[in-house]
């Protein structure tokens, strides 16, 4: 028997006997350069354990060899980050994003975090740092303020945000370039001197167009609060393009105040007892009214004026209502096509499908006029009117539709707002009810024909075909719960159902449909009563 000495000994204990593994490690959100990190950044749903606890995690990835380095506890980076009712980006679904992937998917630029890092987007990386170092020497905001700006925003703004993330990136350094890019490329299409020849996209009107299109996109989106926190942050009075007009407003109202006198504001006096009220202590004085806090002048925020200066394409000059907060650009050129009338929604427990082509219900005797209006995407059925005898065989009905024009961005932008619809607005969903009535009414380039005609659609594309292909499309893999035009569809099937009114209308369309055809009828008429007069005279005789 061989003794084996003490190191011996260990030496063999350690490759007979496997080391235990070391206890894990917590991850940590340590991104400093003297850990050396490589922030490898997850927003991942939980998996069956944690999803009961309703829980994400945000961890790091650190490099080999620096296991030993992670000292901070791990409770500091769960974040609650399954609120349903904090979302507003989404992905979207694979089935509706078959239908026309090119339609939700960035081609130029990345905004946000969905779309970070794509190869085929790196082009633009480049003159967005641009635009982030314009931006800081304007407002004279040093890169540390920004991004410490950001930091403690990171978690609200990471709660925006529904679906799988991964980065290999800091999501601060990438939110702060895209919000300085964005609120920069703002400020300087808003300059009064419009001069942008030393502009990388503002001088090309088809870039500017494509980065207008792509700020629009469901998947390509920044929190509207972050883009108005940080204008207010960062940009100095002095440098809004509307700070004069700004200061001419609350010049008004401090004059309309000065000289408001006293004497009109409502008499200040203690409560008194009444004869037939017990005893009531005396109440406080009232403090006059010149010394009460004055309400703040209602002005829009000098950032949505400038984004809706960006978006005047789709704003035509409106102004968002008010209390209404835009969560992002998307939901912001919703709202400048929904109509400014509330609507009544009606749950379609049984869908009406059975709707009549454009064609049919023109037979029928169905007028379509154009409705302008400063709400977009909204459908107006008249009830059907009577003639001045009161004959219920001469009706007519007017569908009043607004006017839709087409143009080569206009499924793009459709669809993403239809997209958001389908998650944030299932209970007012306006601008998929116009689209699904429209996709059962229009069927053929017949019907397409008759709306060009009667203005309601105004063709761009220069292919009544191709707009026919593009409104059967759109409402693929969109499902309806709620319509707001329940009613109008009823009508339209009773009104085309009716005996009399297509037999009348077809009376109408063939012997009166103009002048000369109606003075034909008239005069046939004429010469067939005279004729049988003629005819029953020479049998009398």
């Amino acid at each position: 028997m061989v003794r084996k000495g003490k190191k011996a000994r260990e030496e063999t204990a350690e490759y007979s006997s496997p080391k235990p593994n070391p206890p894990p490690h917590p991850p940590t959100f340590n991104t400093s350069k003297s850990l050396n990190l490589r922030p490898k950044i997850y927003i991942r749903g939980a998996s069956t354990n944690y999803r009961r606890k309703n829980l994400r995690r945000i961890k790091t990835t650190p490099q080999i060899g620096e296991q030993n380095d992670r000292e901070q506890d791990f409770d500091d980076h769960v974040l609650v980050l399954d609120q349903p009712d904090k979302w507003c980006i989404y992905r979207v679904p694979s089935k509706l994003r078959k239908v026309n992937e090119a339609a939700y998917t960035p081609q130029l630029l990345s905004i946000g975090l969905f779309h970070y890092g794509k190869p085929e987007l790196k082009d633009m990386e480049t003159h967005k740092n641009m635009y982030y170092k314009n931006f800081s020497a304007r407002c004279s905001k040093k890169d540390v303020a920004l991004k410490k700006f950001v930091r403690a925003r990171q978690e609200h703004i990471l709660r925006c945000y529904a679906g799988a993330i991964e980065l290999e990136k800091d999501p601060v350094d990438i939110i702060v370039v895209d919000a300085c890019f964005i609120i920069e490329l703002f400020l300087m299409n808003s300059s009064e001197t419009k001069n942008h020849e030393n502009d990388y996209i503002l001088r090309s009107p088809w870039l500017r167009k494509a980065v207008e299109q792509e700020l629009i996109l469901f998947e390509n989106q920044l929190p509207y609060s972050l883009l108005q926190e940080l204008y207010d942050f960062a940009v100095p009075a002095s440098c809004s393009p509307h700070s004069n007009e700004l200061q001419e407003q609350e010049q008004a109202h401090r004059n309309s105040s000065a000289n408001h006198d006293q004497q009109d504001c409502l008499p200040c006096h203690p409560l008194r007892s009444g004869d037939h009220c017990i005893d009531v202590p005396k109440a406080e004085p009232v403090p006059d009214c010149t010394d009460a806090p004055k309400a703040e002048p209602v002005h829009d925020h000098p950032f949505l004026k400038l984004t809706c200066e960006f978006f005047k394409d789709y704003s035509k000059g409106k102004s968002v209502k008010n209390g209404v907060k835009p969560k992002h650009f998307t939901d912001l050129v919703r709202h400048f096509l929904c109509p400014e009338e509330e609507m009544t929604f009606v749950h379609n427990a049984s869908p009406i499908k059975n709707i009549y082509a454009v064609r049919k219900l023109r037979a029928a005797g169905v007028k379509f006029t154009p409705l302008h209006e400063d709400g977009y995407f909204i459908i107006k059925g008249d009830e059907p009117t009577k003639c001045k005898f009161n004959l219920a065989c001469f009706r007519n009905m007017n569908l009043k539709l607004a006017q839709f024009c087409v143009k080569d961005e206009t499924e793009f932008v459709i669809r993403n707002i239809m997209a958001l619809e389908q998650f944030l607005y299932p209970d007012k969903p306006y601008i998929c009810n116009y689209f699904l009535l429209m996709d059962q009414i229009v069927d053929t380039v017949e019907d397409v024909d008759l709306l060009v005609e009667n203005k309601v659609i105004v063709n761009m594309l220069g292919s009544n075909e191709a707009v026919a292909k593009l409104v059967n499309r759109l409402c693929e893999q969109i499902m309806e719960d709620k319509s707001c035009y329940a009613d109008v569809c009823k009508q339209l099937n009773k009104h085309y159902e009716n005996f009399w009114n297509r037999h009348v209308a077809t009376l109408k369309r063939v012997y009166f449909k103009d002048l000369w055809t109606g003075s034909s009828t008239i005069l046939g008429l004429f010469v067939l009563v005279f004729s049988i007069i003629g005819s029953i005279k020479s049998l009398k005789s």
